[in-house]
């Protein structure tokens, strides 16, 4: 109890360290470069209930990607909060609104929402992330630098790859949207730019990718429907000659697990152990 007790405690005044400078509430204001960015891309947000996550991704949106291509796809939520949460903002933002009355899946509701696309990069946004201020300018400049770079991923605090950031990893959950935004400035000040991480695959809570990729490559794998699909993805994409990068100079926070987890941990454990035999026979054939 007392070991417990005390791992708490370090936890409680870690997350207090890292936090110390960033303001609980404070208004940022978006550099013209990045808005102009915004331009060149749409971006797809597979919903699932979690209403109170999914407000605090559309918020961020409203605030930091206002000339981007916004459609929204809500895969089946049950939750009336949920669907008249989408409503509102697609009807106040003139963002497009798929509706699935039956959930099919993460692979499912991104496809429906990118063959509506018309920028050319898409970002497959996770509805548990919160984008900042300076989500956009380095990863087109990535692409437009880079013709071979078919899949770009931003820094972040929740990730399976190199992405993830430990201070913000540690504080994912505790920091308020205006702490999120003040530690993405504070880390960004210490970026070159460009500086870019080649990756085997780059995590899907944010995955930008060239529109005429995904089109050519067919999205993601029809067997695959939550997880695993963008590591599947990545691996046609590497073995086709394409790269892929992390891009250091962008932050967009992903509190992880929120929304598509609400269908429960035997609905996830079906899915892993799904792209588990999947990728294993796909070595066989290999």
């Amino acid at each position: 109890m007392t070991k417990g007790i005390l791992r708490n405690v370090a936890h409680a005044l870690r997350r207090w360290y890292l936090t110390l400078g960033l303001p609980r509430e404070a208004d940022f204001k978006q550099p013209a470069a990045e808005k102009n960015a915004c331009r060149d891309f749409s971006i797809i947000v597979a919903v699932h209930d979690a209403a109170l996550v999914t407000k605090r991704c559309l918020d961020s949106l409203a605030l930091y990607a206002r000339e981007c291509e916004v459609i929204l796809v809500d895969d089946g939520s049950k939750e009336q909060v949920t669907q008249d949460l989408l409503r509102h903002f697609s009807r106040k933002y003139n963002w497009r609104l798929i509706v699935h009355s039956q959930a099919q899946g993460h692979s499912r509701a991104c496809e429906a929402g990118a063959s509506q696309a018309s920028r050319p990069y898409l970002c497959l946004l996770n509805s548990d992330t919160y984008v900042t201020p300076w989500g956009w300018a380095a990863i087109r400049d990535a692409f437009v630098g880079d013709e071979r770079l078919a899949v770009a991923g931003p820094s972040t605090s929740w990730a399976s790859t190199e992405q993830r950031l430990i201070p913000a990893l540690h504080c994912r959950h505790f920091w308020t949207d205006s702490q999120i935004v003040a530690f993405a400035r504070k880390y960004l000040e210490k970026v070159k730019q460009p500086d870019l991480v080649e990756l085997p695959e780059i995590s899907g809570f944010a995955f930008f990718i060239r529109r005429e990729v995904w089109r050519e490559f067919n999205g993601f794998h029809l067997a695959l429907h939550d997880y695993g699909n963008e590591s599947e993805l990545c691996g046609r994409l590497r073995h086709a000659g394409w790269r892929l990068a992390w891009v250091r100079a962008c932050y967009i926070h992903h509190f992880g697990e929120q929304s598509y987890s609400q269908l429960g941990a035997k609905y996830i454990d079906e899915r892993k152990q799904e792209i588990r035999n999947f990728l294993a026979d796909s070595k066989r054939v290999d």
